[in-house]
């Protein structure tokens, strides 16, 4: 009876099967790809992607040979690009395999150097009870494990910066937040697909490109260093809502409702209308498959890329420039053309050389500027003594200053984890104080380029499940980083903006002055009567003596030390007379500052 019952069972669903079949309308050729089929109307998402040669299933997966709804639909991916499903998509064999792989290995997607820094600062220092140890050379991957490592610093970073990264889900939340991630499609996709679409609706698939708008950027990079705002000239402000507009608060807004205030923007924004793209590299971007911790090691443009050039000729019958130059197809550009290279070979096919001139175009349309680029060559830019400074030393007008970051954690309340998207024990808090927008102090970064420095100062405080405050698990930590702000000037800072400004050099805001023949600095900022139980003020990084006040936030980078302060400090009384890059003191300031001390009158006037 048993048997009976099922094979009556088998043959009825065949029945429904072999009906529901029968409904369908078939088209009259073979099918290579039955998607089309039904979704007759769908655009092209990019002239290299056109549906006609690649289907839908080619990116989307599903099963292709179903002409049913659901079994067409079973096993479908949304989002191609995400990297958990991109070896099947865009990284399968035959398409862009190397890319995917290198992106996977990229800063954006394993947020490694985040992730070693927060615990390098919070738990090599501090021996918080009850952490496990530190989880060096974890990604972002890592944390999406069964057995991810734990610690107070990882806890903080997946629910307090665990959202920027392109491992996150596309799609996951409403507003800005929910257009990060997704891996591929962070960057190459500008408008999803819309949501609540009727069942017979036409499909307009989102446009991919490779001309990515500085909003498919600026959604991320905008806090932190918050270079993405800074290169448009915002600086987000203190939260108190000015500058006032009648009796309400300012409606100049970022997401997360914070406010903002203009200031002068990024020359290479404000005066030739580059976006992000235009200087930022693909091997800058999605990496060069090695796995870096810091940004400026994987990034592989520099200033000198596009101001003082190296050309080099495209030759090849598939050359990445013309790969690159066919994607864009705004670029003018014919094969075997001089254009640049980056720092790791990168061919910057924008910037091209064409006879005695040097022309860049920005990769959104194609506009032409040509390019001086003989600056490089002039006094200012090859003065002894200022080998090892940077561009952006002399060049960035301002940046992001936020001095103390105030981190409160809640052992009795519970918080949503960007990882897990689950509520776990453990609430953070922040809030800032003694935000400024001012011009960089200077500092060191790798142990040798002098580079803008700003604070990245966190001063936590631990709260047991009783609301008690555990002042054994709670630290603060003093650091300095950096990085480039992207708020560059034409015009550089002055001479007397570097050698007289205690500010610049690291001693914090205040008055530089001589007493009893030795230098004497008396600072702005009290800590103490701030409440605040340190010896020196928040914005001082080193004092007169060379002593570091704040350590740096990665290898190589620090205040400046005694010897470099002294020699800094010893032009300023030259430059009362001596304020020409080209005077001939300069070319051997030693042998000068020699002859001032040792013969009588003024042997510079000789």
């Amino acid at each position: 009876m048993k048997k009976i019952l099922t094979i009556v069972s088998l043959v009825l669903i065949a029945a429904v099967l072999f009906l529901k079949e029968g409904r369908l309308n078939r088209p009259s050729e073979p099918i290579k790809d039955g998607c089309v089929s039904c979704h007759k109307e769908v655009k092209d998402p990019d002239p290299s992607h056109p549906i006609s040669a690649f289907g839908c299933y080619t990116c989307h997966l599903g099963n292709r040979y179903s002409l049913d709804r659901e079994r067409a639909h079973f096993t479908m991916v949304r989002n191609p690009g995400d990297l958990r499903v991109v070896d099947r998509t865009c990284g399968k064999t035959g398409c862009h395999s190397d890319i995917a792989a290198r992106v996977k290995n990229s800063l954006m997607a394993t947020n490694v150097g985040i992730l070693k820094t927060l615990q390098e600062q919070w738990l090599n220092r501090k021996n918080i009870s009850g952490n496990s140890p530190v989880a060096m050379g974890v990604g972002v991957r890592d944390l999406y494990g069964n057995t991810p490592p734990q610690n107070l610093a990882i806890d903080h970073y997946r629910k307090m910066c665990g959202g920027c990264h392109l491992w996150k889900k596309r799609g996951d939340r409403k507003g800005e937040i929910g257009r990060r991630g997704g891996g591929c499609s962070n960057c190459h996709i500008l408008d999803d697909e819309k949501e609540g679409r009727a069942k017979n609706e036409a499909i307009d698939h989102p446009e991919m490109t490779t001309r990515i708008p500085s909003a498919n950027c600026i959604k991320c990079h905008n806090r932190s260093a918050r270079i993405g705002l800074s290169y448009s000239g915002r600086l987000e402000s203190e939260g108190y809502g000015t500058p006032y507009e009648g009796a309400g608060l300012s409606s100049r807004k970022l997401s997360g409702n914070r406010f903002f205030l203009n200031l002068p923007a990024d020359v290479h924004f404000s005066g030739v209308g580059m976006e992000c793209i235009d200087c930022h590299t693909a091997t800058g971007l999605m990496g060069d498959g090695k796995r870096y911790d810091r940004m400026h090691s994987q990034i592989d443009i520099t200033c000198q890329t596009c101001h003082s050039p190296e050309f080099s000729m495209t030759k090849g019958p598939d050359s990445l420039a013309d790969r690159l130059a066919f994607l864009n197809k705004r670029v003018p550009w014919k094969k075997e053309k001089l254009c640049a290279l980056s720092n790791k070979g990168t061919p910057i096919y924008n910037l091209q050389k064409e006879g005695s001139k040097v022309i860049f175009y920005r990769k959104m349309d194609g506009q032409p500027f040509e390019m001086d680029i003989r600056s490089s060559n002039k006094p200012h830019h090859r003065l002894k003594g200022h080998k090892r400074l940077s561009c952006q030393a002399c060049h960035s007008i301002w940046i992001p200053q936020c001095y103390g970051c105030h981190l409160t954690y809640n052992k009795s309340e519970k918080q949503k984890d960007w990882i897990s998207s689950e509520m776990s024990p453990g609430r953070w808090k922040e809030a800032r104080s003694y935000l400024r927008f001012s011009k960089p102090a200077l500092g060191i970064r790798d142990g040798l380029e002098i580079f803008p420095i700003s604070p990245c100062q966190e001063f936590v405080s631990v709260f047991d499940k009783s609301g008690r405050y555990l002042e054994d698990e709670s630290f603060s930590i003093m650091n300095i980083s950096a990085f480039d702000p992207h708020t560059t000037a034409k015009k550089s800072r002055g001479c007397l903006e570097c050698h007289q400004d205690p500010k610049v050099i690291g001693l914090g805001e205040g008055i530089l002055h001589q007493k009893g023949g030795k230098r004497v600095f008396r600072p702005t900022y009290d800590s103490s009567s701030s409440g605040m139980d340190l010896s020196f003020p928040l914005d001082a990084f080193v004092n007169l003596k060379g002593e570091p006040l704040q350590s740096g936030s990665g290898k190589g980078v620090r205040p400046f030390n005694k010897e470099e302060i002294d020699r800094i400090l010893s032009i300023e009384s030259c430059l009362g007379c001596h304020n020409r890059y080209d005077d001939k003191i300069y070319a051997d300031f030693n042998e000068s500052i020699r002859r001032f001390e040792m013969e009588g009158g003024a042997p510079c006037l000789k």
